[in-house]
């Protein structure tokens, strides 16, 4: 596995700067091909509107240039997607989603396996790869 430490940096500005707004602290990149597709921060607060998860908004921008089926993507995320974003993910097809913080609440992995249950309708294909960034070290 390529090491995705240097973007997972990238989504820790991004939740930097979200925080400097009164967000909470997340950031998240869509990556094809090795190439930075979209970027996003959290803005939920700011907004007044629970769905500008930094999940949900770089979909929302990666949507535009790739299309529905983003199963060649990456999302790479500072924090473990939660139900909302999860439900998103596995909509638009996403291949692989690397985090570094597990959610203690509502985590789309550790929580409910939406990430990666086959109880979904069949149009959304195969289960996310997902993977835990630790460390500096990978763990599956």
């Amino acid at each position: 596995m390529e090491d995705y430490w240097s973007v997972m940096d990238r989504c820790e500005e991004l939740a930097k700067q979200a925080e400097s707004k009164g967000n909470r602290p997340n950031g998240s990149v869509i990556m094809l091909g090795g190439e930075i597709i979209a970027e996003a921060e959290e803005s939920a607060h700011t907004n007044e509107d629970v769905s500008y998860h930094a999940e949900m908004e770089v979909i929302r921008k990666a949507r535009k240039i790739l299309g529905k089926d983003m199963s060649r993507s990456i999302l790479i995320t500072n924090h473990e997607p939660c139900v909302m974003c999860s439900y998103a993910i596995r909509y638009h097809r996403i291949g692989t989603v690397i985090f570094k913080e597990r959610a203690r609440y509502l985590g789309g992995d550790g929580n409910y396996h939406i990430l990666t249950t086959r109880n979904v309708p069949a149009a959304w294909g195969a289960p996310v790869r997902v993977v835990q960034l630790k460390n500096r070290e990978v763990k599956s």
